[in-house]
C-alpha cells in the first residue's frame, strides 16, 4: 500500500489535486510546478557503519546489529539477519525503530543487495549498524517515511547500484547515494504520505512481533508435544458449548437463505 501510494503521488504525479496543477519541463524531465530538483545531500546525511571484528561477534549480551544479511534482496528489512554486538561505537553507529539503512555491499553480482534501503523496525533496544550498511538520517523538514519511499519506491537503486564497482565485492561510495537527484514534493504532500505511511510500518511493525512470539511459542512447544512430554489428549479444543459440526451446518443454512 506505501509502495502504490508512493508511485501514484511522486512517480506518476497523481497526488490530490492534480488535476488542476500546472507543469513544467526541462533538461531533467516533467514535473509538477513548485516542486523542486535536489540532490539527497540537500535532504539527509549519511552515516558510515561500524568496522568490526569476529569477536565483536556475541551469541548473548550485547546489542542488536544490523548487517547485511538484515537487508532483504531488492530492500527491505529482515529480522532474522540480526546478529548481537559488542564493542566500542559512535552515536551515529546505532539505529531505532524508522531510521533508513541502505546497503553498500554486495556479494551478488546481479546486484539486489547495494543501493536498496531498509526501514528499521521495532528491536528490543538501539541497535548498532555494520561498516556494510549507512544510515541515512533526513533533516529535520524531511519525514523519515517519504524519504524512504523515495529509495525504495522510485528509480533509486536501479540507477544507483551501476555505481558499484569490485571483483568480487561491490562496494557502492556514499557520494553516489549523496549526488542523486529527485523531485521533490511540497511539504504538504510529503507530510501526508508520511503519516499514511507510518501508520502502515507500524501495522507492519506489532505484526512481526506477533508472527516472531507465535515461533517462539511453537518451537518451544512441538518438542513437547512429539515427545509425548505435554498431553493435550483430554483438552477440549472446541471450547464451552461449541459443537464444530453444527456450527458448519449452521453456516451452509445462512448460506443458501442468502
Amino acid at each position: 500500500m506505501a509502495r502504490a501510494l508512493y508511485r501514484e503521488w511522486f512517480v506518476e504525479f497523481r497526488f490530490p489535486g492534480h488535476e488542476n496543477s500546472a507543469f513544467v519541463e526541462d533538461e531533467h524531465g516533467r514535473r509538477p510546478e513548485g516542486w523542486a530538483r535536489v540532490m539527497v545531500s540537500e535532504v539527509a546525511l549519511v552515516h558510515r557503519g561500524r568496522s568490526y571484528k569476529k569477536e565483536n561477534l556475541v551469541v548473548e549480551g550485547g546489542q542488536s546489529f544490523i548487517n547485511l544479511k538484515c537487508i532483504e534482496r531488492d530492500g527491505g528489512f529482515r529480522l532474522d539477519g540480526v546478529k548481537r554486538y559488542e564493542g566500542p561505537l559512535k552515536p551515529s553507529q546505532t539505529a531505532v525503530a524508522g531510521d533508513i539503512v541502505m546497503g553498500v555491499t554486495d556479494m551478488t553480482q546481479e546486484r539486489r543487495l547495494v543501493a536498496r534501503a531498509a526501514r528499521v523496525p521495532r528491536l528490543s533496544d538501539k541497535a548498532a549498524i555494520s561498516m556494510d550498511l549507512v544510515k541515512i538520517e533526513p533533516r529535520s523538514d524531511v519525514a523519515s517515511a517519504y524519504l524512504y519511499g523515495m529509495f525504495r519506491f522510485s528509480d533509486f537503486a536501479d540507477e544507483v547500484k551501476q555505481h558499484a564497482n569490485g571483483a568480487n565485492v561491490l562496494h557502492l561510495s556514499p557520494d553516489r547515494i549523496t549526488s542523486f537527484a529527485f523531485n521533490i514534493a511540497p511539504a504538504l504532500f510529503r507530510d501526508q504520505y508520511a503519516a499514511l505511511a507510518e501508520r502502515l510500518y507500524t501495522e507492519v511493525d506489532v505484526l512481526n512481533l506477533k508472527n516472531a512470539n507465535l515461533r517462539r511459542t511453537r518451537d518451544l512447544l512441538l518438542p513437547k508435544l512429539v515427545s509425548g512430554e505435554l498431553d493435550v489428549s483430554t483438552l477440549d479444543v472446541r471450547g464451552p458449548g461449541l459443537d464444530p459440526m453444527a456450527e458448519v451446518e449452521q453456516t451452509l443454512e445462512e448460506g443458501a437463505v442468502a
